[in-house]
């Protein structure tokens, strides 16, 4: 076998493990981090296809031929999960720039990594990925008005130019799912690690832009990146505990903990481009800390979900 194909399927079995690691490339070339920063919208092109190629496509097709579940956690996501945690995180006594941090992040959409990273915790890959994409749809309607009501920022999102990039980004990962399939043809189960191996891989290059400026902003304030990126994790298994909790009495075990899973990881990136110029800087310094959760999350709850989810 090749040796490159055995080196992504070792690479796709240990996924949980290799993502921590990811962090630390970022940290390490600081100055190639700045440099790889037009490379995040290619990347997650990429991440999307690769989950598109290995998702269950008869499984999302069911679910597109009846979309009103996937809609209605996405609603779920974007309106009621922020409206919970909002008066927690004010409540606590945190940095002001913190507490409007978490709380835009609980109204963010999804992050398109989710599909990947449910694959390897034995969640719902494709119900992960509609939810996905309905939230990055739908954020347009909601994040403006509840960022309004609930912070008084006013975010003037543009809606045409944010579906625009949206479907782009969809349109080329079909594309490029497609192709794979259609190459692989019924070997595409047999390829699944070594298609996992490469989500892993391209995970790994995506956090290196993800880390710029990160060193910097530790060596000038430790102690608060260190809050922030407590309060980054706390956050994240904030809104996912919220959603999988107020789930599971009502639907199966698997698709509550893929929404509550889906809740935790938040397209937080999407707020530099939206924020105001005057916006508290600390909610930048939140986007730069809530890439350790993201890429250390997976990790922590792999040996629950495999409890919760056995094979």
């Amino acid at each position: 076998m090749n040796p490159v194909v055995l080196v992504l399927q070792h690479m796709g079995r240990r996924a949980t493990t290799l993502l921590p690691f990811s962090l630390l490339l970022g940290l390490l070339f600081q100055d190639f981090a700045a440099a790889t920063r037009p490379l995040l919208m290619p990347l997650a092109v990429t991440l999307l296809m690769l989950a598109l190629a290995r998702v269950d496509w008869n499984r999302l097709s069911a679910l597109l031929r009846r979309p009103g579940l996937a809609i209605a956690l996405s609603l779920l996501n974007l309106i009621a999960v922020p409206l919970v945690v909002w008066p927690i995180w004010q409540g606590l006594g945190l940095w002001p720039g913190l507490v409007a941090a978490l709380c835009l992040s609980a109204m963010a959409p999804g992050i398109i990594s989710a599909a990947t990273t449910a694959t390897f915790l034995r969640l719902d890959s494709s119900l992960a990925l509609l939810i996905s994409l309905f939230t990055n749809f739908l954020v347009p309607f909601t994040l403006p008005p509840l960022a309004l009501w609930l912070l008084g920022l006013d975010l003037k999102i543009g809606l045409l130019d944010l579906s625009l990039r949206l479907g782009l980004i969809v349109a080329l990962a079909l594309i490029g799912a497609i192709v794979i399939r259609r190459f692989l043809g019924t070997k595409v189960t047999e390829a699944g690690p070594a298609l996992d191996g490469l989500s892993v891989a391209v995970l790994m290059i995506f956090a290196i832009p993800l880390m710029d400026g990160v060193v910097a902003r530790a060596l000038a304030e430790p102690m608060k990146l260190g809050g922030f990126i407590a309060g980054a994790f706390a956050g994240m298994l904030l809104c996912n505990l919220v959603m999988a909790v107020g789930l599971l009495p009502i639907l199966d075990r698997r698709i509550a903990l893929t929404a509550g899973y889906c809740s935790g990881g938040r397209h937080n990136a999407l707020l530099m481009a939206v924020l105001p110029v005057t916006a508290d800087p600390d909610i930048f310094l939140f986007i730069a800390a809530v890439q350790f959760p993201i890429y250390l999350i997976p990790t922590l709850l792999q040996p629950l979900y495999r409890r919760l989810l056995p094979s």
